[in-house]
């Protein structure tokens, strides 16, 4: 093509014709065009002389100006940097004018076309062939950008099929009428001959293919993207795949077709789902544990308080009862939190039953019997403002053993568990605050996740923190936690207040 518009300009604008490209901030000569052709000889030199690199007007052509020599002459070759041969050579083929003129595209010089006369032809040029000259460097630039852009579209071509080549990733285009006019790395054993010309294969199921088909029609008859998840079923095997499609417009912006990529996603469907079923089962199975363990612990705890209750036991005997009693109601904080765990699996939630409390109450509660079960802690309980709401008091009474159990835990021994409610006008602040060791680093970002618990202690199932938050977002509310060394570890809980309505009205101050 380059070869075709050197032509151009032979005979009437020039008697030679020279183009040469940039690359890489370089010339390289690729294509000459003469007017004789007793020249075929001198041709082949001039094809192989290199452009001047010290040419100071290399300057002036790159930076997008055209350049014309109107007298050629042996002084003018040396001002310009020629070297001897090439001075020779432009002697040889008689040089007597040059107009230089630069191909730009997008306003970057992509080469250079040189238009010689000789004194074969005895012309010259002059100051009116400028425009002409550069019409023709503009038409020898379009065709060099065409070229690059073609040899950039082939290598991407190249890259893009040896990248689907390895994949599970079909690519299609079809007409108005949903036939297939080009597919490439068709899967599921499907041939590219088999879907041109069709609108789907007649292997596939009739429903599954009404369904494909609805949605390429909706993409043809609305023009915007659909992105779906499409179930195929071959030879009896069921496949899934993502499929992108997007509207093919033709150069008037009317849709003329759909384009799309179909990505295999069967593999990673089958692994969600062995995923989802073995959750399932897991969550099941917790829930009937709960349930089925409740009722033998609570005959053990029965059986332990009716002994303790017996008259003429001996301390032996009274501490076991005791010690079977204890061990038994920690089975059951650990059955309730298994149930709690699977209830917020099934449900998204736990469920709450708002009732008029008062926190200071439940939270006094708790302590009291916190503080029976370890009479050589201390547990201080300090109160300010309004402190009542519409809450559930069960679970706010799980909120405060759970967070202030752990301090108790992970406390230091000889230091109080402070706990503190301030009750202010739209909220509560619930406070437990420890002295001891703080919380490692790497905990805190699952602290409040399931299943998890300090490595030095073996107290519950570690789902203690995890159900607190539950109850504390079910309630609308949140809960941050602060430990240091120098300032011990404080767990903070925002509770949003419920105003009481009038039928509460005689709720106790």
């Amino acid at each position: 093509m380059l070869a075709a518009v050197a032509r151009l300009s032979i005979p009437e604008f020039a008697d030679w014709c020279v183009v040469d490209v940039v690359e890489g901030g370089d010339l390289r000569r690729v294509e000459v065009a003469y007017r004789n052709p007793i020249w075929v000889a001198m041709a082949e030199q001039v094809r192989r002389a290199a452009p001047p690199a010290g040419d100071p007007s290399r300057q002036t052509l790159l930076a997008g100006r055209s350049l014309l020599l109107a007298d050629y002459t042996d002084e003018v070759a040396i001002a310009h940097g020629w070297t001897p041969a090439l001075r020779a050579l432009a002697r040889e083929v008689g040089t007597r004018s040059l107009l230089i003129v630069p191909l730009v595209v997008h306003d970057s010089v992509v080469g250079v076309s040189t238009f010689v006369m000789t004194s074969d032809s005895g012309r010259r040029y002059a100051e009116e062939d400028l425009a002409l000259g550069e019409e023709l460097a503009q038409r020898a630039a379009a065709v060099v950008e065409n070229a690059r852009l073609h040899q950039e579209l082939k290598r991407s071509e190249q890259r893009f099929r040896v990248a689907l080549a390895h994949t599970h990733v079909s690519v299609f285009e079809t007409d108005r009428d949903l036939r297939y006019s080009w597919i490439y790395n068709p899967m599921y054993g499907l041939r590219a001959e088999d879907l041109v010309g069709k609108v789907s294969p007649g292997v596939i199921r009739p429903d599954e293919a009404a369904h494909f088909e609805a949605r390429k029609r909706a993409v043809l008859e609305s023009g915007a993207p659909s992105r779906d998840e499409v179930r195929l079923t071959l030879d009896g095997v069921t496949h899934h795949c993502i499929v992108h499609m997007e509207a093919l417009r033709g150069p008037s912006g009317d849709v003329t077709g759909v384009t799309g990529a179909a990505t295999d996603v069967t593999d990673q469907k089958r692994v969600q789902e062995a995923l989802a079923d073995a959750l399932a089962f897991r969550d099941r199975m917790l829930g009937i544990l709960g349930h089925d363990l409740r009722n033998p612990v609570a005959a053990v705890r029965t059986a332990a308080t009716l002994l303790l209750r017996r008259e003429g036991l001996d301390d032996d005997t009274r501490e076991l009862a005791a010690a079977i009693d204890w061990s038994g109601k920690r089975m059951l904080e650990m059955i309730a939190s298994l149930l709690d765990f699977s209830e917020t699996r099934f449900k998204g939630a736990l469920p709450i039953s708002r009732v008029p409390t008062d926190l200071h109450e439940v939270t006094r509660g708790v302590v009291e019997e916190i503080l029976a079960a370890n009479p050589a802690r201390q547990i201080a309980l300090v109160v300010k403002g309004d402190t009542r709401g519409r809450w559930d008091p069960a679970r706010m009474a799980q909120v405060v053993s759970n967070l202030v159990g752990n301090a108790i835990v992970y406390g230091s021994p000889g230091e109080p568990v402070r706990v503190s409610l301030d009750g202010g006008a739209d909220q509560l602040h619930l406070t437990v605050w420890n002295a001891g060791a703080p919380i490692p680093p790497e905990l805190f970002s699952v602290l409040f996740e399931p299943f998890r618990r300090g490595a030095s202690h073996g107290r519950g199932l570690g789902l203690g923190l995890y159900i607190v938050k539950q109850i504390v977002a079910a309630h609308g509310g949140d809960i941050d936690v602060h430990s240091t060394a120098e300032d011990g570890t404080s767990f903070a809980v925002r509770l949003p207040r419920r105003e009481l309505v009038a039928q509460d009205a005689a709720f106790p101050p």
